[in-house]
């Protein structure tokens, strides 16, 4: 099965533009809004010599069906009418604030040992989403990883790569409800030298694609390098420290209080990151550094400040987890780049395998938002001008029901609720949501436990 690792960063990319899909574990929810991720962050992670030395061929082709029900799909206020709705720009004909959506899923993931130390994994899927209701939004999302990993003897290895996502992007801070699909294509290499048992070395780059067909002022290109080194002590400690530096530009112009920019920008971040065991039981994975984001365009604000995250992995019993932590990060919505602000939150999620094939958990987060490049003049014409900058708060609880019936078969069951509450009243909502999942591996070759 694909790495946890690229697990949380394909969900952090559907998280930040749309609900969470059918696939998307509370767990990996709990752990990938701690800190973006993004396809250099996974390679230049350190790497897991346990699954390394067990690494075999390996093959999986699975289909499956996720029926969900949306109560406010646009994400809009309770308060506004069906007249209102109707009239917000690009909205389809006929549109329902609620809908059914039935997405038809199918995947491969696998891994090819073609040397020593050599191995091409991949993991492929795409879902045909079929809405009831609001027809227009109909598409097909796709998710795709393919890498090469390599290694020479003990003293360097690497992996090159690319991944492709395509989803719908999300109605939470858009001033367009036509249907707006977005793709991100990153390509992205990285290496690692050995420098003696505990001493590590790294250094990668990453550019990445960003397209809207609706948003296409979001479009952009970004060049990215990171490089660092990490001290492991063992198996129970890991310290580390990276820099990145990341060009950003946009093919398009964009408008933010009347006035017409590029919204291109540069960014630098550097980080300290930390891991250590307590126990058994008990790991602490944390960072702390510094991020400047400077816009050449005095149109909107640049920002300079720290950032964090810490998260604790807790298994007080052989049934039962708790992954909690809290963060401090800069990030945007994928549909929404020059909206871009400060996330402060904390969240957990206790999980407890009640059998061997049932497994229950529960998130709940709570999250704050800071914008720095907001527009005062708001994105769309449901209220009235925002004179001061613009600060949310989002509460989410979801809960989780997985049942694996056989090796091939599994089903899960998942309802989340969200509120976000803004000093704005346009962009205030209340959303229930829940998916009925399963997921059939019609053929499998190998150990599937990877």
């Amino acid at each position: 099965m694909p790495s946890a690792k690229h697990v949380i960063a394909r969900f952090a990319f559907a998280a930040a533009v749309t609900a969470c899909g059918p696939l998307c574990s509370s767990a990996a929810f709990a752990e990938g809004i701690l800190e973006t991720t993004d396809a250099l962050d996974v390679a230049v992670a350190f790497p897991d010599e346990k699954l390394a030395e067990v690494a075999t061929d390996r093959l999986s082709l699975y289909g499956g069906n996720d029926f969900a029900y949306d109560d406010n799909l646009y994400r809009v206020p309770s308060s506004l009418t069906y007249t209102e709705l109707t009239k917000l720009p690009g909205i389809g004909p006929n549109p329902s604030r609620e809908d059914y959506v039935d997405s038809i899923a199918a995947g491969a993931d696998g891994e090819w040992l073609t040397g020593n130390r050599q191995s091409l994994d991949f993991d492929l899927r795409a879902d045909d989403n079929n809405y009831l209701r609001n027809t227009d939004l109909d598409n097909v999302s796709s998710a795709d990883h393919l890498a090469w990993n390599w290694g020479l003897g003990s003293l360097a290895s690497g992996s090159i790569g690319a991944d492709y996502n395509r989803i719908l992007g999300g109605f939470v801070n858009t001033g367009d409800y036509s249907r707006d699909i977005v793709t991100r294509s990153d390509f992205f290499g990285a290496t690692r030298f050995q420098l003696g048992p505990h001493w590590g070395m790294f250094g990668g780059v990453l550019y990445q694609d960003l397209s809207l067909t609706a948003a296409k002022y979001n479009d952009s290109k970004s060049r990215a390098v990171d490089l660092g080194a990490d001290y492991q002590s063992g198996a129970a400690t890991q310290i580390g420290f990276d820099y990145r530096y990341t060009d950003n530009s946009s093919p398009y112009s964009a408008d933010l209080n009347d006035v017409t920019f590029d919204p291109d920008f540069r960014e630098d971040r550097a980080r300290a990151l930390f891991k250590y065991s307590l126990s058994d039981k008990t790991t602490i994975d944390a960072s702390a550094g510094y991020v400047r984001r400077e816009y050449p365009s005095t149109a909107i604000g640049s920002f300079s400040g720290e950032i964090w995250r810490v998260a604790l992995h807790w298994a007080p019993t052989l049934k039962t987890t708790v992954v909690a932590g809290t963060w401090r990060q800069l990030t945007a919505d994928l549909t929404a780049q020059t909206d871009y602000y400060v996330s402060r939150g904390f969240t957990i999620a206790p999980a407890w395998a009640a059998t061997e094939k049932i497994t229950l958990t529960v998130t709940g987060t709570q999250e704050y938002l800071d914008y720095v490049g907001s527009n005062p003049v708001g994105v769309n014409p449901i209220s009235s001008p925002l004179a001061q900058a613009r600060k949310d708060t989002v509460s989410t609880g979801s809960a989780n029901l997985a049942y694996t019936l056989t090796r091939a078969l599994s089903f899960s069951v998942t309802a989340g609720y969200q509120r976000r509450n803004s000093n704005s009243e346009q962009f205030e909502y209340k959303d229930f949501r829940t998916d009925v999942n399963v997921i059939y591996k019609f053929f499998h070759y190998g150990d599937e436990t990877l």
